[in-house]
């Protein structure tokens, strides 16, 4: 049985300047997405949500990758893969450690030159 694809209107892909991005939320997916294209023109789409704790993901353009504004995590533009070594801490007296996680990647079709996310339901 085939899987039905749902497909999101993100934007034109005229609009898509190369090493730009938009931020766009997709409310019927509960999902803030980030759209870029990367070094090579090819569209990239990932939540823009961090999984750590839920900052803003922006595109850094000089150093090419993904980072949170609120702790500096940073993330493969490519991939969407936590690039962070482990963090481990001490908070007063008890021990924690945050696990990595990475970004959500969306696939992206393009119809008449308007660029559509796309996910599995």
């Amino acid at each position: 049985m085939e899987k039905e694809l749902n497909k999101m209107f993100i934007c034109n892909n005229e609009s898509l300047e190369k090493d730009s991005y938009k931020v766009i939320w997709v409310d019927n997916w509960k999902d803030e997405l980030i759209v870029f294209k990367n070094n090579q023109n090819k569209i990239k789409i990932f939540s823009s949500i961090c999984p750590h704790f839920g900052g803003e993901i922006i595109y850094d353009d000089k150093k090419k990758n993904l980072k949170c504004k609120w702790h500096d995590w940073k993330f493969s533009a490519e991939t969407g893969k936590c690039s962070n070594d482990k963090i481990l801490a001490n908070l007063k007296k008890y021990d924690f450690a945050t696990d990595q996680k990475n970004l959500k990647n969306y696939n992206y079709i393009i119809e008449n030159d308007d660029v559509f996310a796309v996910r599995e339901i």
